[in-house]
């Protein structure tokens, strides 16, 4: 199989895969490990205040133990980067571990030529630089998983048609064979399914229009955005989102954690609090958007700083318009002191908050002990 990989590719077969079968309580024990070696609880828990303060989580969520129970739900087999070993579960079909197989395996290949690990770990702490890597990652690998099955069948994704068969959208609503996936917020299942359902069609879309080189083109110039993938042109361009800057933080707090939001984040806000046809129109339209988790340490709170700026002044309004309903939303309690066409403000149980439209950027504080 890394053979017909190989041949697909143009990556060199380097040495034999040591595998061996695992148990899902080893899966599970695995990935457990995994975490606690790569990922500090400091950095976890800072993690999951910026999605509840977003919206995209419940206060009640467990964001360790839901990526552990999701992965080994999701495992039949997996491709340990770091001793480059195949792990097989004992649990799954055959047909289940046959697919499985056949995507782990273009992972060992591209790590035998490109390095993975490394690859991975230049995307280090920007969140939307991160996933456009592993999107590279996971999308190779389901792409050759599709190519691997239509060639057996004298097929190939070259072909409009067989395309358009392969390619389908996945789906991130409820399935009863896999519960804790079913059971998870829409931005986890969202974020979960993207590097596979959108990096197959970003790897078709760089497959078409550099050939075999494709393979390696992406390791060696990658993506830089949830933007780049949905929108393979602006990769073909080098279209960078923007990183608007962000108000300094009020006296007493330092930051906790902060980043940049990408189209992908936007897109899941827009579906789960307004509806997916806004999410479709308006996602597009977004150009940067950075966020700020700071800490008051005297008092415990957290207040969020969150700037998106997006193509043009009616895009910014609109998107302006879609967020009061976000925060009315996220929240149990909202009573709104002020609003109008350029600003909203008022008072929830998380603190008070001011969200406001200038040009092209959309501004909200949220979280503060005091009236903005």
């Amino acid at each position: 199989m890394m053979r017909e990989l190989g041949d697909i590719t143009g990556f060199r077969v380097v040495k034999r895969l040591p595998f061996q079968m695992v148990t899902k309580a080893e899966v599970n024990d695995f990935l457990g490990k995994q975490i606690r070696r790569s990922v500090k609880p400091s950095e976890i828990r800072a993690e999951e205040i910026t999605l509840r303060k977003l919206g995209f989580v419940p206060n009640d969520f467990d964001l360790r133990k839901t990526t552990i129970d999701l992965l080994t739900e999701q495992a039949a087999a997996f491709y340990d980067f770091r001793r480059r070993k195949l792990f097989i579960s004992d649990w799954a079909n055959r047909s289940m571990r046959d697919e499985a197989l056949s995507h782990e395996l273009a992972h060992a290949l591209a790590d035998q030529n490109v390095s993975i690990g490394k690859f991975l770990a230049k995307g280090g702490d920007d969140s939307e630089m991160s996933i456009a890597r592993e999107t590279v990652v996971e999308g190779q690998a389901s792409w050759l998983m599709l190519e691997l099955a239509a060639r057996r069948n004298g097929r190939s994704l070259k072909d409009p048609e067989t395309a358009a068969e392969f390619l389908r959208d996945q789906t991130d609503t409820p399935d009863s064979n896999y519960p804790v996936f079913s059971g998870a917020p829409l931005y986890i299942r969202a974020t979960l399914m993207f590097p596979y359902e959108q990096g197959e069609k970003f790897q078709q879309a760089v497959f078409l229009k550099q050939g075999p080189g494709a393979f390696r083109q992406v390791f060696e110039h990658p993506p830089t955005s949830t933007a780049q993938i949905l929108h393979p042109e602006r990769y073909f361009a080098n279209l960078e989102s923007t990183t608007p800057t962000l108000p300094k933080p009020e006296r007493g707090a330092k930051t906790l954690i902060g980043g940049t939001l990408g189209e992908l984040d936007h897109r899941v806000l827009l579906r789960q609090y307004v509806d997916s046809g806004t999410a479709a129109v308006l996602g597009p339209k977004l150009r940067g958007a950075a966020y700020r988790v700071d800490e008051v340490k005297k008092t415990g709170r957290m207040t969020l700083i969150y700037v998106s700026e997006w193509e043009s002044a009616e895009a910014a309004a609109e998107y302006f318009r879609a967020y009061t309903r976000i925060v009315r939303g996220k929240w149990k309690s909202v009573e709104i002191s002020a609003e109008d066409a350029g600003k909203i403000q008022g008072k929830s149980e998380d603190g008070y908050f001011q969200v406001t439209v200038k040009g092209n950027a959309v501004l909200s504080l949220e979280g503060f002990a005091e009236k903005l």
